[in-house]
């Protein structure tokens, strides 16, 4: 019998060493787009249960305010924190809340379109609506959109990607506001 010089002793090693990098670039990356497909989903659950809240929740309810609108739609931005489930948490990097309520014919600061706009600044209030949504001009509506930067890794590939959801709900909380 003959012995072998230079068999395949070790090959399976080398070849495991060369595979292991790719392998774990690809589960890091799946990871990773998991972790922000997660993100993506609870800004969408966030600026829709936030747009049905506003949808019902009556401008009157806060007229003991000095200003009832900028009250409502803060209401309405907190509520939009709350149902992203920690995605929309302060000090998220890339993070902007807005919220509007669009009123196509409106006249007074409490009966026309008004946003509130929130982003690592502060808060603003503005007399626009947070995006055009194609919807009839004649029906007033709640507006949420937000959007927040979130991290794809895989190991030596890395970006920063900007993720965001919008939603809008017919106004049916009553005439007035």
């Amino acid at each position: 019998m003959r012995t072998r010089m230079g068999g395949d002793r070790g090959a399976a090693l080398v070849e495991f060493a060369l595979v292991l990098p790719l392998l774990l670039m690809v589960v890091v990356g799946l990871v990773s787009a998991g972790i922000a497909y997660n993100h993506k989903i609870s800004l969408t659950h966030g600026a829709r249960e936030a747009s049905r809240h506003g949808a019902t929740l009556p401008v009157s309810n806060f007229l003991a305010d000095p200003d009832p609108m900028a009250r409502w739609l803060d209401e309405l931005a907190v509520r939009a924190v709350q149902d992203a489930t920690g995605s929309l948490d302060p000090g998220t990097p890339g993070l902007r809340i807005c919220v509007a309520y669009v009123h196509p014919q409106g006249s007074a600061a409490t009966d026309s379109t008004r946003s509130r706009i929130e982003d690592g600044s502060g808060v603003t209030y503005l007399s626009s609506d947070c995006f055009v949504d194609g919807r009839p001009a004649t029906e007033r509506r709640v507006q949420v959109h937000v959007t927040r930067d979130t991290d794809l890794d895989a190991l030596v590939f890395q970006a920063t990607i900007g993720i965001g959801s919008e939603a809008a709900s017919r106004y049916e909380a009553g005439p007035g506001f």
